[in-house]
């Protein structure tokens, strides 16, 4: 956090990175006012949340995680899996925040990612990924600044990509045709950070002159399970899964039968003197596996589990990919210390509403 005196106080806020879902805090202490308002400002957009509050003697306290998190679209996002080149992916956002008391305010900016970070986690390391050549995909990249991405295709050096600023990038494939390995390599600069350490002070330590290099494997698989889902660190993550036994469990909902005091009658074989509701509805889940994995492998599959927001790729219409939206099944995963072992999750797919009488 950075620490600055403010009008014969100390005010304590983030640092210039931020996370949706770890505690954003500003503390303001050492002066007693009447009240204190914070205001955040999404610079995109220009929407503006606030909050005011009272203060305990001579310390108040705010956590506005929860009204930059009403800023994101996480769940309505649409890739254009046809472009190329660098994407925004609408998982930062720019927000300018500003504490204001009687005849005096200060002014912070601030990046925030979708998602949260544990301590001891880097974000926007090295990375090993799998390529599904045959399935829509991209690659989440961040960057501090405007720059470029260089990109190596099967050992041979391709057109950099353009970055034009600060921002959560998707790298599109499209046009990309490789065989065994694509590689983007964001260089590091000693004037800003593009990758970062959390350490226990709820801080992110930048990382200049630090690289970034992402390796896509390349898997010509054209069939399965293929899922998408947003991880922890605010990037587009993809999958595709062998499918196990389907289960569908069907489920009465609202059933009753009642006299309603008439003639007997029967038409069609129905009893008309007896009333009657009933719904049936249906609920399928479904195991799918990603089979013989590595540490590193099963651990970026976790994240699937603990994401909200998991697609199903069900297929193109007039050239679009098609996604449902579905849900993973909560239970207990383990880890094993093998050096491969199978991910298994279950996922839920939506109700779906059979018949009503």
């Amino acid at each position: 956090m950075r620490t600055s005196s403010f009008d014969g106080a100390t005010v304590e806020y983030p640092d210039l990175i931020a996370f949706a879902f770890n505690p954003i805090i500003i503390n303001l202490y050492g002066k007693n006012y009447e009240s204190v308002t914070v205001t955040i400002e999404d610079v995109q957009t220009g929407s503006t949340r606030q909050e005011n509050r009272e203060m305990f003697e001579k310390s108040v306290f705010f956590d506005i995680s929860s009204y930059v998190q009403g800023f994101f679209d996480a769940g309505e996002n649409d890739v254009d899996y046809s472009l190329s080149g660098a994407t925004d992916s609408k998982l930062g956002r720019k927000f300018s925040v500003s504490i204001d008391v009687p005849d005096n305010s200060f002014g912070f900016d601030m990046f925030v990612m979708w998602g949260a970070m544990r301590v001891g986690e880097r974000y926007n390391g090295n990375r090993k990924l799998t390529w599904f050549k045959n399935f829509p995909f991209s690659v989440g990249l961040y960057s501090g600044a405007s720059g470029s991405v260089e990109v190596t295709v099967d050992g041979q050096s391709q057109s950099p990509i353009s970055l034009s600023g600060q921002n959560v990038w998707n790298l599109m494939l499209t046009g990309i045709d490789a065989q065994n390995t694509v590689s983007f390599y964001l260089p590091g600069s000693s004037s800003y950070a593009s990758v970062f350490d959390h350490t226990f002070d709820l801080t992110f330590k930048g990382l200049t002159n630090t690289a970034t290099r992402i390796d896509c494997e390349v898997d010509d698989c054209q069939s399965g399970v293929y899922l998408r889902w947003i991880n922890r660190h605010g990037m587009y993550c993809y999958w595709l899964f062998v499918p196990g036994d389907e289960v569908r469990q069907i489920t009465n909902d609202g059933e009753f039968l009642r006299n309603n005091m008439q003639d007997y009658s029967y038409v069609n074989g129905y009893h008309g003197g007896t009333g009657r509701k009933q719904r049936k509805t249906e609920n399928d889940t479904l195991p799918v596996c990603a089979p013989l994995v590595d540490s590193d492998t099963y651990d970026f599959l976790f994240e699937l589990a603990t994401s909200p927001v998991v697609d199903m790729f069900s297929g193109y219409q007039d050239g679009k990919p098609q996604w449902k939206g579905i849900n993973v099944s909560v239970e207990n995963f383990t880890k094993e210390r093998s050096v491969l072992q199978d991910f298994i999750c279950t996922i839920i797919l939506p109700e779906l509403s059979l018949q009503s009488l």
